[in-house]
């Protein structure tokens, strides 16, 4: 029964994102008679079905399928979105250097998790690495942009450094007071 529900599932998914796809068609053509923007949501709302449907068929096994499929098609995702939108190149400042980010993040996410390992390890290694990021992040958006604003993403990072020596130290204590314990 649960192949069932997971069948079921996967048929009622495709066919509201295929709907959905089908009457921003429509619409779109039946308003401008050309194409507009209608990518955009059909771009979006493939790219999503695109990344579910291995998760939803083979469940645990699926996320990898699904991290790589938006591995490999989150810079064509976003330059088909930035041809379309014409009016900002923000496709090779911004968008590849960010999307590189988060891909690496990611990845390092997925190792992090599917490692057996404690969750006192585990926990504060991710806390520590969003605040990296969000200095890379805050970095190239200031690099692209030329402006010399607040460093919101050093603020982050201290303070994402903290909560994980807190949580790490939090853990210790933890530890070891259950073998003092036993």
């Amino acid at each position: 029964m649960k192949y069932l529900f997971s069948d079921l599932t996967m048929w009622v998914i495709s066919i509201c994102v295929f709907a959905a796809v089908f009457i921003c068609i429509i619409c779109n053509l039946a308003i401008t008679h050309t194409v507009g923007w209608l990518v955009y949501p059909v771009c979006s709302l493939l790219f999503g079905w695109l990344v579910l449907m291995p998760v939803l068929y083979y469940k645990k096994r699926g996320l990898k399928v699904s991290l790589g499929i938006i591995t490999a098609l989150l810079l064509p995702f976003l330059l088909v979105l930035d041809q379309f939108n014409g009016a900002a190149e923000w496709f090779l400042p911004i968008g590849v250097p960010i999307a590189a980010t988060g891909i690496i993040f990611m990845w390092a996410l997925y190792g992090l998790l599917m490692r057996q390992r404690s969750i006192w390890f585990t926990l504060p290694a991710i806390v520590f690495l969003s605040g990296l990021v969000c200095i890379c992040i805050d970095q190239i958006i200031k690099n692209a942009l030329g402006e010399a604003g607040f460093p919101w993403g050093y603020l982050v990072a201290s303070i994402t450094s903290l909560v994980a020596i807190i949580i790490s130290a939090l853990g210790f204590v933890l530890k070891k007071r259950s073998v003092q314990t036993e």
